[in-house]
């Protein structure tokens, strides 16, 4: 008996060496007080108070040629579902793919994954929201120990168990995946492109690295239309360091076509997309805190032009990581005044980094925030443009434990102006309460379980 267990044992052992398991978990719950989150506060509207929480398994599988992950995810805000509950429709799986490896520095991947590119600026995770983000891709991806060249193609389809007709499963495909920019163009918040097609590659040098994205995206031109239109993002990032002076930049551009919904008399409209994206920034790891000083700017709308899109839309980037934490601009919102239109926006920040000791950290961001372009308003006639607010974030991180971290943020609002009255409420002379500020605590738990 001994024999034969001490067989088994060397048969799992064997087969350990070839495979490896891996069974990670994570828990976390966060709590918010918004008094003023997204929008400043005005007279008569109580602060939002609420817990919510994610909860992930995550497991994993690798050999010599294949891979497998899979992430499992619970996301719900505390009493959102009864005490007694027998099913709801809040788990998902947030990743799921398989991987095959043609080499040591070729990959290629399947299935739903997250994909981040140039510290998340134009795609990104989304980490911070409990959902987080991921696509439904085919992946090529190669690195060796200079480069980096991914390329990825997605195809997507309305699921078949949301109301789609029988014969849509035999024959066609449902073009509807989004539904057209409405009475005025707009690039913000878009649902799925019918197709995604985008190639990266980044090389890196001794004293930093430069990244170049290509991505197109494809979208039906209206609801019932056949018909699609295109667009593509241009990606530059260079990055250079020179000893403890780190400084560089990125630009973006976004051309190609837009679809308006039918005129009425089955015309159709193509608008042309012209909008761009501008950061550099310089940081010194030589100082106390690692200070970082930058400059984005986001190209608006002109208000006068129907014709075409000059407003520049991040579209699947973490834009919370960059637009301050309060998310004012570009988290769920254009910020156009009064129409689908962005306003741009000019963002000046300083960023710190204090380490308070072994264990923890303390982040403090300063933002001055400015529209891109004039609005004109329907209550006054007046155009208003320049300043629209100066935010402060404040984060202080705390290790609990190997697998336990302690996170708490306070953010404020200050001065705000008519112009940010204009951009969020069209009105530039709405009443507001006196202070704009959100705070939150939240507790992450990353335990190893293989």
């Amino acid at each position: 008996m001994r024999k034969v267990s001490s067989l088994i044992l060397m048969l799992l052992c064997a087969g350990a060496l070839k495979a490896q398991f891996t069974f990670d978990g994570q828990y976390r719950a966060r709590g918010e007080v918004r008094n003023g989150f997204k929008k400043p506060i005005v007279d008569g509207q109580e602060p939002a108070a609420f817990i919510e929480h994610r909860a992930r398994l995550i497991a994993g599988f690798k050999t010599d040629k294949i891979g497998f992950k899979v992430s499992i995810q619970d996301v719900r805000t505390w009493g959102e579902t009864g005490q007694i509950n027998k099913s709801d429709q809040l788990l998902s799986a947030h990743e799921a793919y398989g991987e095959y490896y043609a080499s040591k520095k070729s990959t290629f991947r399947v299935g739903r994954q997250e994909m981040i590119y140039d510290d998340h600026r134009f795609i990104g995770s989304l980490d911070w929201a409990m959902q987080a983000r991921a696509f439904d891709a085919v992946r090529y991806i190669y690195k060796d120990e200079r480069n980096q060249f991914d390329l990825m193609a997605s195809w997507n389809q309305t699921g078949f168990g949301d109301g789609a007709p029988e014969p849509a499963k035999l024959t066609g495909n449902i073009y509807s995946i989004q539904t057209g920019g409405g009475a005025n163009p707009r690039i913000f918040n878009l649902a799925l492109p019918k197709s995604q097609l985008m190639a990266y590659y980044k090389h890196n040098f001794s004293k930093g690295d430069l990244g170049l994205m290509l991505v197109n995206d494809l979208y039906n031109s209206t609801s019932d239309s056949k018909r699609t239109h295109s667009n593509f993002t241009l990606g530059i990032s260079p990055n250079i360091k020179l000893d403890k002076l780190k400084f560089g930049g990125q630009f973006y551009y976004t051309g190609g076509t837009f679809g308006k919904p039918d005129n009425g008399n089955g015309g159709f409209d193509k608008i042309d997309l012209s909008g761009y994206m501008i950061n550099v920034y310089v940081q010194s790891a030589g100082v106390f805190g690692s200070p970082l000083l930058g400059v984005d700017y986001l190209s608006g709308d002109d208000e006068a032009t129907i014709d075409k899109v000059e407003g520049w839309s991040p579209t699947y980037g973490t834009n919370h990581k960059y637009y301050g934490f309060m998310d004012y601009f570009y988290v769920g919102n254009g910020h156009g005044g009064g129409n689908a239109a962005s306003a741009g926006l000019l963002d000046v920040y300083l960023k710190t980094n204090f380490k308070l000791g072994s264990k923890s950290t303390l982040l403090a961001h300063l933002h001055y925030f400015a529209s891109g372009a004039d609005r004109t308003s329907t209550v006054d006639g007046k155009t208003y443009g320049g300043t629209l607010g100066t935010e402060l974030d404040l984060v202080f991180i705390q290790k609990l434990a190997p697998e336990l971290v302690l996170k708490a943020g306070y953010s404020q609002m200050f001065g705000i102006t008519d112009t940010m009255k204009q951009l969020k409420f069209n009105d530039p002379t709405q009443e507001i309460k006196g202070m704009q500020a959100w705070g939150w605590l939240m507790l992450a738990f990353t335990p190893k379980f293989l």
